[in-house]
């Protein structure tokens, strides 16, 4: 074979594996920049969210159906403290504040006392909102709205939950809490209105949760009829705050 060829032959799988490298890193690098950028994107997308939830915490804002201004000022903790000249305003205005703070908290507490759950958070929650049905409090709430409570409760229950959906009005989920966001990738569930047995509700509930020393509590009841104040006093004897003092001292808020 001539020498010409045998050179032209040999050159020809050089240039080949130069090509395939350059074209194989090519590819490493548009992965990369592909990489970063979804990273990026996914990182802008949840600081934009998250901070498209937080509460507002200065100015004025404008609620429709108070009667007079409210003041909502906020702890070195975040706490707000709210001071109103009626005590509808200040429901009305805990409403917004709580609602603020932590709707979707609220969402699932109420879910959780209907037996709903699986409204939000799809199958695997059926045999939970089974027993929670079972349970009724959500029943019971109504019931007791419809029946036992007073005009003033009812009037109170009513503006806290006017405050919470003056918060909710023209909000997307997604403008409510990152955990909204996050459902919107598994189902279409939007959050609904607020009502005053949602509040009732979840009463119920906490009653149930707050119920681990009742069985203390009626064994207390009964020692009355036998022992004096003292002796029960003795056999339950209360916190010793002056040797575990609270942590917070005083109450501070920011101007």
């Amino acid at each position: 074979m001539p020498p010409n060829t045998t050179a032209s032959t040999g050159q020809q799988p050089g240039k080949s594996g130069r090509r395939k490298g350059r074209k194989a890193r090519l590819i490493v690098l548009v992965l990369v920049l592909a990489l970063i950028g979804g990273v990026a994107f996914g990182a802008y997308w949840s600081i934009s969210t998250v901070r498209a939830s937080f509460p507002q915490t200065k100015g004025t804002l404008t609620l429709k159906g108070l009667s007079g201004p409210v003041e909502v000022k906020r702890d070195n903790y975040g706490i707000p403290q709210i001071y109103a000249s009626s005590d509808a305003d200040l429901f009305m205005a805990q409403g917004y504040v709580q609602a603020q703070d932590r709707f979707y908290e609220m969402d699932v507490r109420r879910h959780m006392a209907a037996g709903r759950l699986s409204e939000m958070f799809g199958k695997s929650q059926v045999d939970n909102d089974e027993f929670l049905r079972t349970l009724g409090w959500d029943r019971v709430a109504k019931e007791e709205y419809d029946t036992k409570l007073s005009d003033a409760t009812k009037k109170y229950l009513q503006a806290y939950s006017k405050g919470v959906n003056a918060y909710l009005q023209g909000k997307d989920g997604k403008d409510i809490s990152l955990e909204y966001a996050a459902l919107g990738f598994t189902n279409d569930y939007k959050p609904q209105a607020w009502t005053p047995v949602d509040s009732v509700s979840w009463l119920k509930a906490m009653a149930w949760d707050l119920r681990g020393n009742m069985q203390d509590e009626i064994d207390r009841a009964l020692l009355t009829s036998r022992l004096g104040p003292k002796q029960i006093a003795d056999l339950y004897p209360q916190y010793p705050y002056d040797r575990n003092k609270a942590i917070v001292q005083e109450g501070q808020y920011n101007e």
